[in-house]
C-alpha cells in the first residue's frame, strides 16, 4: 500500500459519525519500518491512531471503531519514538558486500498489518529524475541503524525473486 494514496483524507468514527480530522502523514518504527501509526490533524489539535486501530481503509475516508482510537505522544512511550517518511528517506543502503546501494527513497506497507513489504531505494540522477532505482523485498533486510539499512548482498539477491530493478 501506498502511504501517499491516504494523505489528506478523511478519519471518521464508526460509532460516533464523527469526521476526527485529516491524514496529515504515516508514522514508521524506526528500528523495524513497520507502519504504526497515522498522524491525523482536526479542530486545532494533532492526534495519532495507532494503525492497530484502523478499521477500513476507504476511497474517501479512514475509518476507526470511535474516538477513543485516537491517541497523544509522548517522547519514549510506545508510540513517541515513530518517525515519519521523511526521517526515513535519509537512510543510507549498503549491501553486504559494502557497495552503496543508494538512499531509501520510499516503503511499501502490508495495508492490513503494516508490515514493510519492500523498500525503494535511489541512486543518482538529478531532481528525483534519470537516477537509477532498485526495489528490494524487506526479507533482504539485514539490519536498521540510525543512519544506514544494511540489505543482503545485491549480486546474490538479484538473481532472485528479492530485488527487482526498474527504471523512473
Amino acid at each position: 500500500m501506498n502511504i501517499d494514496k491516504i494523505k489528506g483524507i478523511a478519519v471518521v468514527s464508526l460509532d460516533e459519525g464523527l469526521k476526527l480530522g485529516t491524514i496529515d502523514h504515516a508514522l514508521y518504527d524506526p528500528t523495524t519500518l513497520e507502519l504504526r501509526a497515522i498522524q491525523v490533524t482536526g479542530e486545532g489539535r494533532t492526534f495519532i491512531i495507532p494503525w492497530g486501530l484502523i478499521t477500513t481503509i476507504g476511497a474517501d475516508a479512514v475509518m476507526v471503531a470511535n474516538s477513543q482510537a485516537t491517541q497523544t505522544t509522548t517522547q519514549g512511550g510506545t508510540l513517541g519514538n515513530l518517525v515519519d517518511r521523511k526521517t526515513l528517506q535519509r537512510l543510507k543502503v549498503v549491501d553486504a558486500a559494502g557497495t552503496l546501494v543508494g538512499t531509501l527513497s520510499d516503503l511499501e506497507s502490508d495495508q492490513t498489518t503494516g508490515a514493510v513489504l519492500h523498500i525503494t531505494v535511489s541512486k543518482g540522477g538529478f531532481l528525483g529524475r534519470f537516477g537509477e532505482t532498485t526495489v528490494i523485498d524487506a526479507a533482504a533486510t539485514r539490519g536498521i541503524g540510525t543512519n544506514i539499512v544494511t540489505v543482503a548482498d545485491t549480486g546474490t539477491v538479484a538473481a532472485g525473486p528479492e530485488l527487482h530493478a526498474a527504471t523512473p
